[in-house]
């Protein structure tokens, strides 16, 4: 197992632990686990990657394609407004409103997927839950980065 070269901190459920420590025993990384200062939820464990750059970043990019795509609720009573699911393509995001629904897809998420959903918040704030308005804001912000779809025929309320 490898352990000098590049590190990378990582937070992950503690029920992909042995998956994760199995991942990376695959790609020469070692995994050390992090003491828990009390930041992190009791079901999150810390883990240090550890290893040559291609290598840890190889891991990063398999857990993060893992940890699927993101959902935006936005609909008045959605149990959770920000959440990843693998239910969604890593590199796709799903904006539910209460009058439809929007998918962006990102064209190179291994580069833009993290600035794309970074920048949601912002972009929804000014748009008052209005599909199509947030359809335009995000072409407007990425343009050839991303595809949108907007389909606002699509009742959006449960």
């Amino acid at each position: 197992m490898e352990t000098s070269g590049h590190s990378q901190v990582v937070i992950v459920d503690s029920a992909e632990l042995d998956a994760v420590r199995e991942l990376a025993t695959a790609h020469d990384v070692g995994v050390r686990e992090v003491p828990r200062r009390g930041v992190e939820p009791l079901t999150m464990v810390t883990l240090l990657l550890v290893g040559p750059v291609v290598a840890v970043s190889a891991v990063i990019r398999v857990l993060e394609q893992r940890r699927g795509g993101q959902v935006i609720d936005l609909r008045r009573n959605a149990p959770k407004a920000f959440y990843r699911t693998p239910d969604v393509l890593y590199g796709m995001v799903i904006i539910i409103t209460a009058k439809g629904k929007i998918t962006v897809r990102v064209s190179t998420p291994e580069t833009m997927f993290d600035k794309v959903i970074s920048s949601m918040p912002a972009l929804l704030s000014d748009r008052g839950g209005r599909a199509d308005a947030i359809a335009q804001a995000v072409s407007d912000k990425f343009g050839p980065s991303v595809e949108v779809y907007s389909d606002t025929s699509a009742d959006g309320e449960k």
